[in-house]
């Protein structure tokens, strides 16, 4: 009796402990997803190694404040007028300066590999996140490049957007696009206009969309088309 009893605790232990590791869990994918679709200001987001040149996202559990290796790029709040996305650098290392690094208006960072990169949403631009060994710069990646980042998309230059109606055909393996700004300040604070169709889905940035079937699509500035600023027409046959 008393064997069964202890043999019946234990295994109430085991099944309480299960349902906590798996409650645990799930927190902590949950905090670990909202921390990366929605940083907070004080969020400790990037680390880079300059003996390696490697970035990696920040580890609260390996990464050190004070590391004279590394250095932590937290976010903090935007910036001047113009709300550029800023990083106060934590490092142990004092000949690298505590200066805020400002990367892009709006922009957001993302990691590929050891590459930190950023896209910049009111440009349809892509950078790379360079450390000069004093501080980190952006570096306008070329059509080629961005090409090798985001390697399940085909690229829509606006070069060619300009040249009137764009015209896609359908396929549902080559279904993923990105517009990219390869004309410079003339494209500025454009987006891809929502329709109806449920056909078209905007990806995790907004110059990126899926296509599953036909449907029009408007890229446009709020203000609508001018002839300062036209709209340009991708249709999906």
């Amino acid at each position: 009796m008393k064997k069964r009893y202890i043999f019946g605790i234990i295994v109430a232990l085991f099944v309480v402990f299960f349902f906590v590791s798996v409650l645990c869990g799930m927190d902590k994918r949950e905090e670990e997803f909202a921390d990366s679709m929605m940083p907070r200001i004080g969020q400790k987001m990037w680390t880079y190694n300059m003996n390696k040149h490697q970035w990696h996202k920040y580890d609260k559990r390996t990464d050190d404040d004070e590391s004279k290796d590394e250095i932590i790029l937290q976010l903090q709040l935007p910036e001047g007028s113009e709300g550029y996305t800023s990083y106060a650098l934590l490092t142990g290392n004092a000949q690298v300066p505590k200066e805020a690094a400002w990367i892009g208006e709006g922009s957001e960072e993302f990691l590929v590999g050891k590459t930190l990169y950023s896209y910049y949403p009111k440009q349809f631009e892509y950078y790379e996140i360079v450390f000069n060994g004093v501080k980190f710069v952006p570096r306008q990646l070329s059509v080629k490049e961005v090409s090798n980042v985001l390697k399940d998309y085909k690229i829509i230059k606006v070069s060619d957007l300009r040249k009137g109606i764009y015209n896609i055909e359908y396929s549902k393996k080559n279904n993923k696009f990105v517009i990219l700004n390869d004309i410079g300040e003339d494209f500025y604070k454009y987006y891809i206009v929502p329709n109806d169709s449920k056909n078209l889905k905007i990806e995790n940035f907004s110059n990126q969309f899926v296509i599953t079937g036909k449907t029009d699509i408007k890229i446009q500035r709020l203000e609508g088309c001018t002839k300062a600023y036209p709209c340009y027409e991708i249709k999906v046959k």
